[in-house]
């Protein structure tokens, strides 16, 4: 599981020829990581509650990487199926997309972790130590960073589906991470302009 392993070790195998992990993975650590930069930022601005909050995100985007590995892991394996005859190509067509509409759910998620970690920050953007500015702006790069991978890998995930029905739901989550990644860019200028004193 990548939540255990040294980074390091990750980072091995996220450069070799193997298929996973891949950018959906890679967006939840870094949703994960933004989440412990706004845990850290509320600490020292003496917002416990807002560093509670945030590691609880953290635990569920790190689970989410764990995910994203697995349910890509699925449909390479469902692409990978014979299809000979009529019975093969069918059934393959038929796992191909059970596996696709699975693999589309950690993405999803990503979009509501950086969501509610953009949301902490926002909150503590309003009395926050001037010392941890420049850690909350980090953080919001990860999360927009986090946002740009759920949505190319949901993106990916769009051109094998033939469900309509999971095609809206993969839209929406697209178009919401579009808006809130208008909202991120919007905070880094407010937390940018903070430190130049502004």
């Amino acid at each position: 599981m990548i939540r255990h392993e040294r980074i390091e070790d990750y980072l091995n195998r996220l450069a070799s020829g193997e298929p996973t992990p891949g950018g959906g993975a890679t967006g939840a650590l870094m949703a994960a990581q933004g989440a412990g930069l706004v845990a850290m930022a509320a600490r020292f601005s003496e917002r416990e509650e807002l560093a509670t909050r945030c590691e609880k995100i953290a635990a569920t985007a790190l689970g989410l990487s764990d995910a994203d590995e697995s349910g890509f892991a699925s449909v390479t394996e469902a692409f990978a199926m014979p299809k000979d005859t009529d019975a093969q190509r069918a059934e393959r067509s038929q796992q191909i997309q059970e596996a696709v509409r699975r693999a589309a759910e950690p993405p999803g998620a990503i979009v509501k972790v950086a969501a509610d970690v953009v949301d902490v920050a926002a909150e503590l953007l309003q009395d926050c130590n001037e010392n941890v500015l420049s850690d909350v702006g980090a953080a919001l790069g990860a999360e927009r960073g986090a946002l740009m991978a759920a949505v190319v890998t949901l993106e990916t995930n769009l051109s094998p589906l033939k469900d309509p029905d999971v095609e809206r739901l993969l839209r929406r989550d697209i178009d919401g991470a579009a808006r809130l990644i208008e909202d991120v860019d919007a905070q880094v200028t407010r937390v940018r302009r903070m430190i130049q004193g502004g």
